[in-house]
């Protein structure tokens, strides 16, 4: 199968597993064909339907970006999608980035693009929550649907916290799972977005979340946390005197601070916003219809919080009861605030390593997140050895003394590019390599801080490349399997900056550890 076709396969069964009807299909690989003048048809590589939605969605893939204009290619998709009754006309693009300039033509005229690293993330999502994938494609392609005009209203009990007076209310209610499936948005940061906070879901814990809800008598006690958009529209209800069966008054206790209300919910994704419990939500995928809709969860809601309370509440409940990524630890304290940046060592490491992956030769090869199967990492990447260059006594830092991310990029990324042009095959070989792999950037950071100590100056490709080439000169082998007999625990591993220091002394003896 041919590039071209291998990605069109990959975009409709995406869409069909997220709960689309789609040509093609698994049936048939025959496209879809829109009628543009009597005697005159296209096809087109995706036409992907939600008829109860109201939702029809056209795609052109593209697997090394288009080759004439991109302008006449616009174009010429606009009229296609207005003759085949379009919601949406999509650009799926791989092998190839597109100018911001050719983005926001498409855009501007109510396009969406995709890349590899969209595509990517919805594959990932539709293969875990199935046919609920759809409504948050639906949302991020800026579609709206004939249900969001629905409102769903129910009784919650209003709470305050923490203390009288504050604007942090809770609101307590159940609500079947099927609704939660369709309205509640999941803020991952795998979507791209610098302000998300969630991981991606854990494919191999929602069967143990069916296998439970699926039994006569299961309870789910354990409250989902979401937070409240500003759509949804809180009401006071007027309550005459309330008593109970022997018409006794009920008197509350502390009655300013808890009272019943009605919440009045669009249908539409991202009315909620998941802060905790996905798993357990979604574990509801795979259940019966009937168990989706009878089912209610129990949920405790928040509104009026930011993007970054909502950061600190999933980070306190998460961190505190089970071990998060250390790759989404990490990457939720990437900031671009200098002023942060600079006063603290990590956050400046953190921003480098982020910023590198955008970069050559580090470009989509440093695993931010906590999906894909990148031989390096965020958190190994931005650790020990980086914050110790970047520390207030740290070699780079006193060379650069500006403190500047984009001067400590430029230098890390002429360092790693003179090392993949030295050792190229190597540095392609992550699996059996040690040269572009967490450990191989920690020697060879641990090298340049040797390097710089060794010159006392602000280094060039020049500079790097004379101690570099000796290195290849001498070093044999770089394979794991090579290596691990001689390299063995992680005493063994600090050992081997050593080894290359040594070897590169055999032509500059003057190289400082």
């Amino acid at each position: 199968m041919n590039k071209g076709a291998a990605l069109n396969k990959r975009v409709w069964t995406l869409f069909d597993k997220a709960g689309f009807t789609t040509k093609p299909n698994i049936q048939s690989t025959a496209e879809h064909q829109v009628q543009l003048a009597p005697d005159k048809k296209r096809k087109v590589d995706l036409f992907a339907t939600e008829t109860k939605l109201g939702v029809t969605i056209i795609a052109s893939n593209k697997s090394g970006g288009v080759k004439d204009s991109w302008t006449a290619h616009v174009n010429d998709w606009e009229v296609i999608g207005q003759k085949a009754g379009a919601t949406k006309v999509l650009f799926v693009i791989t092998g190839k980035e597109l100018s911001p300039e050719d983005k926001a033509y498409a855009t501007n005229k109510g396009m969406s693009i995709w890349g590899e690293r969209e595509l990517s993330y919805y594959e990932a999502l539709a293969a875990t929550i199935r046919q609920y994938a759809k409504y948050e494609i639906i949302h991020a392609l800026g579609i709206r649907t004939s249900e969001e005009k629905n409102i769903h209203r129910l009784l919650a009990l209003k709470l305050q916290q923490p203390t009288p007076g504050s604007s942090n209310d809770l609101y307590l209610f159940s609500i079947p799972a099927e609704h939660l499936l369709r309205i509640c948005s999941i803020y991952r940061r795998a979507q791209g977005d610098a302000n998300a906070y969630q991981r991606m879901l854990r494919r191999e814990r929602l069967p143990k979340v069916l296998s439970f809800i699926a039994q006569p008598e299961a309870i789910l006690p354990t409250n989902i946390i979401v937070h409240l958009n500003d759509r949804v529209i809180v009401e006071d209800i007027k309550l005459e005197q309330v008593t109970d069966f022997k018409d006794r008054p009920i008197v509350l206790s502390r009655p300013g601070l808890n009272r019943l209300v009605v919440l009045n919910i669009p249908m539409e994704y991202s009315s909620l916003e998941l802060i905790d419990g996905q798993h357990r939500l979604f574990g509801f995928v795979q259940a019966e219809p009937a168990t989706r809709i009878g089912f209610d969860l129990v949920v405790t809601a928040v509104k009026g919080l930011s993007i970054k309370k909502r950061q600190e509440t999933f980070v306190a409940i998460n961190d505190n009861s089970r071990r998060m990524d250390p790759n989404l630890v990490a990457y939720l304290r990437y900031t671009k605030d200098l002023a942060e940046c600079q006063k603290d060592n990590a956050l400046m490491a953190i921003r480098v390593v982020v910023e590198l992956n955008d970069q050559s030769p580090f470009k989509n090869s440093i695993r931010l997140l906590d999906v894909g199967d990148q031989a390096i990492t965020l958190k190994n990447f931005s650790g020990y050895d980086l914050k110790g260059l970047l520390a207030p006594r740290g070699i780079l830092r006193k060379l650069y003394p500006n403190n500047d991310p984009d001067e400590f990029i430029t230098v890390l990324r002429t360092y790693f590019s003179t090392v993949r042009s030295l050792f190229g095959k190597e540095w392609r070989d992550p699996d059996n390599c040690i040269v572009s792999t967490n450990r191989g950037v920690s020697a060879f950071l641990k090298l340049l801080r040797s390097m710089f100590r060794t010159e006392k100056r602000q280094l060039a490709h020049q500079d790097f490349k004379k101690y570099l080439s000796a290195l290849k000169r001498e070093w044999k082998s770089w394979k794991f399997a090579d290596l691990k007999k001689t390299y063995v625990g992680s005493q063994g591993w600090a050992d081997f900056h050593k080894d290359l220091v040594a070897a590169i002394r055999k032509h500059y003896p003057y190289l400082k550890k």
